[in-house]
């Protein structure tokens, strides 16, 4: 049995289905860069749920920077925006965990602050 890592940087990846874009995102965050990281949806989750998960996070990253007005303004200091594109994927190609791959070696240094 796998021993629990206690304390990994907490991250929220939310996009706007949370099907394609938030999932690859939150993939490698969690079993590449070894986050505990959770992928959610702007439109499929209530605003209870939302706000659960915002608390929850240290970071937030959201997909597109629309989303930034559905984000309570108490959390904007955890929100980290990057743009993959629009949402167009409808599953997860090799392009896209390549383009979220590259991304997050982007903003790592922020993320552990």
């Amino acid at each position: 049995m796998k021993e629990r890592v206690t304390k990994r940087p907490k991250v929220l990846v939310m996009c706007q289905g949370g099907n394609s874009r938030s999932v690859a995102m939150g993939y490698l965050l969690k079993y590449k860069y070894n986050f505990d990281a959770i992928a959610c949806s702007l439109e499929k989750n209530s605003e209870e749920t939302l706000q659960m998960l915002f608390e929850w996070s240290e970071k937030i990253i959201l997909m597109q920077g629309y989303m930034m007005e559905h984000v309570p303004k108490e959390f904007h200091n955890k929100v980290i925006v990057t743009d993959v594109g629009e949402d167009v994927w409808f599953c997860i190609p090799n392009y896209l965990v390549s383009l979220c791959d590259h991304t997050i070696k982007e903003f790592i240094p922020e993320i552990l602050k």
